[in-house]
């Protein structure tokens, strides 16, 4: 039986395309009737209720394609009613429903005065015995307007009791039940479904849009006593508001799991009064802080949070003045904050105080650890949160632990290492176990620049300073100062090189510098160092180490003691200037070829003699 019009929030289905009508009316610029419908799909729409200009409904979506509009006179899925559904699933072949709804007995057939049975009889028997054992019933996407096809209305108060008496008698040990995805338009109708069922335990009916939700005397007493064996509900997709969400576990006394993702919720501003509550699931919605699921902390019996694809990014609202602190029952053990716009690490130190009871923890795919390898990631994670056992599925070993946090507490140093001790506090204020892991490993070691120091990644850390010192012949006129002939004048030019240039190239700037022809220069770099010309058993050795017990003063240029006397005797000037003989300045030639000079020079400095070939 067709309803007996179209209305604001009936529920209808176009081949299997479910939607919620928004409007009836005109529209401008077009002749008779039209619905304004809002798909449960929003991609299958055009627009959000706007048609040139003109604003003729609302849409719950946020998405802007969720509306469009269709003429009255297209045809519609033909609604079910819940027992209907019931057997199109698990009793195909069942017998027809009598006026009521009521599945029809089947009669004894008498042949000559001999009772016969049809053929086919025991398979229906048997398919209604099945039934009846039911524990799980999915029903999802069958196009069910209800306990009835049509909301009850439309019908006598007789044939909605009676309907939910077939499912009394029919299906009484209904565990898990599913009716996501149809035409249900009231709560009365799934507190009708379930009143019966006292075995009930889960219940889903997301993707459900609702237009009503309170239900008149008794019906709202008979809805408490309908749920109160139930342990799980699903509510996602159904774009309730919070309050609504609140409203609705009101009457289940017992609820241990809530999910109600999808919903498009921005802000949670009344607290759940379901203390049994032990998992909460709100995912895919808008939260942008922590501070938005705040009423959740009133749950003291809570263990698992799920807001897994938020906008979460901050503790707090950016617009919150005075914060109120934070903090969830040591109940919770379990978070789940993945695919979130975590952007920070101050974000991941805070979570201790906020969940002290915190044991698991999953926070991948967050901007944080965009430019990060996971490794790293993990180990500056899990150092952060003393008492994680789980990240991201994975167990946290004990030496895992340990080289996390001691490399935690390396990156600690090095920024430390970047301030002045006065400025200190500006960075440990940020890593709050600084103190704590301190206790346990010991202070790091804290290396600051000086002024003239180089970082080890800067760029002049990658040049050398060179001198280049060339000694040039200089021809005088007859007569002139200093009379004819040549003189010897030397000239010292400096040059910053990055040390992974080759001799080729290090070649072409000294002849440039000095305009030479770089195919017949010789680069000759001075190290600093001695070597001994006389080789060894000549009968003296000079040492200035400080091991042999002896301090001496010398030139500068040269060892002041010799070691071969009696006690470190002190040599004599002479001696001194004779062994001075013996030592040579270390000079090595920087040949030819495409080795870097920084493979022939360790330092920063360099002074390199030039000669010609």
């Amino acid at each position: 039986m067709p309803p007996p019009g179209f209305y604001v929030d009936q529920r209808l289905s176009y081949s299997g395309d479910l939607c919620t009508i928004r409007y009836v009316g005109q529209v401008k610029g077009t002749h008779g009737e039209w619905l304004g419908v809002e798909w449960d799909d929003p991609g299958r729409g055009k627009h959000a209720g706007l048609h040139e200009g003109v604003k003729y409904f609302d849409c719950r979506s946020t998405v802007p394609t969720a509306g469009s509009f269709v003429r009255p006179s297209r045809p519609i899925d033909p609604p079910l009613s819940f027992s209907e559904s019931l057997r199109k699933k698990y009793a195909s072949e069942a017998p027809r429903s009598n006026a009521h709804g009521q599945a029809a007995s089947p009669k004894a057939i008498e042949i000559s005065g001999k009772v016969v049975e049809e053929v086919g009889f025991e398979k229906i028997r048997q398919q209604l015995a099945t039934l009846h054992e039911l524990r799980i019933v999915l029903l999802d996407g069958f196009c069910m307007g209800g306990v009835l096809a049509y909301p009850r209305p439309a019908f006598s108060e007789a044939s909605w009791l009676l309907e939910v008496k077939w499912i009394e008698e029919t299906c009484p040990k209904i565990v898990e039940l599913d009716l996501s995805r149809n035409l249900i338009e009231r709560w009365e109708d799934v507190a009708g479904i379930c009143m019966t069922l006292a075995a009930l335990r889960s219940l889903k009916v997301n993707g459900n849009r609702f237009r009503e939700l309170f239900m008149i005397a008794p019906r709202g007493d008979q809805a408490r006593t309908a749920f109160s064996g139930l342990r799980e509900l699903g509510l996602d997709e159904t774009l309730l508001s919070w309050s609504d969400v609140v409203s609705l576990c009101s009457y289940i006394p017992t609820l241990t799991s809530l999910s109600a993702s999808s919903n498009n919720l921005i802000d949670l501003t009344t607290q759940l009064q379901t203390i049994t509550l032990t998992d909460v699931t709100l995912q895919n919605n808008a939260f942008t802080s922590l501070a938005a699921v705040s009423p959740l902390s009133s749950l003291a019996n809570l263990k698992s949070l799920h807001l897994r694809n938020n906008v979460i990014s901050t503790i707090h609202s950016p617009t919150s003045t005075f914060p109120t602190p934070l903090e969830f029952s040591t109940t919770l053990s379990t978070l789940d904050l993945s695919n979130n716009a975590i952007s920070t690490w101050s974000f991941i130190s805070a979570l201790p105080p906020i969940f002290p009871g915190l044991l698991a923890l999953r926070v991948s795919n967050n901007p944080v650890y965009a430019k990060i390898p996971p490794d790293t990631a993990s180990m500056l994670t899990l150092s952060r949160l003393s008492a994680v056992r789980t990240l991201n599925y994975s167990p946290i070993t004990p030496p895992e632990r340990t080289n996390a946090e001691l490399y935690y507490l390396s990156t600690i140093a090095s920024a430390l290492a970047l301030v002045p001790p006065e400025q200190e506090y500006q960075i440990t204020d940020q890593h709050p176990r600084y103190a704590e892991l301190c206790a346990l490993y010991g202070e790091p070691t804290i290396t600051r620049m000086t002024p003239d120091s180089v970082g080890a990644h800067t760029l002049a850390a990658r040049l050398i300073a060179f001198t280049f010192v060339s000694c040039l012949s200089l021809s005088h006129e007859p007569g002139g100062e200093g009379g004819g002939g040549q003189t010897k004048a030397v000239v010292e030019k400096e040059k910053q090189i990055p040390r992974g240039s080759d001799v080729y190239r290090v070649k072409g700037i000294v002849g440039r510098l000095f305009s030479l022809p770089p195919s017949r220069l010789r680069l000759m770099w001075e190290t600093g160092e001695w070597d001994h010309a006389g080789g060894e058993g000549d009968g003296w050795g000079w040492s200035c180490s400080g091991d042999e017990g002896v301090d001496g003063e010398g030139d500068g240029e040269g060892c002041c003691c010799r070691s071969g006397t009696k006690g470190g005797e002190r040599a004599s000037a002479k001696e001194m200037e004779m062994e001075k003989q013996k030592w040579i300045k270390r000079e090595v030639e920087l040949m030819d070829g495409t080795r870097e000079v920084g493979f022939w020079i360790e330092g920063r400095v360099a002074r390199v003699r030039v000669e010609l070939r």
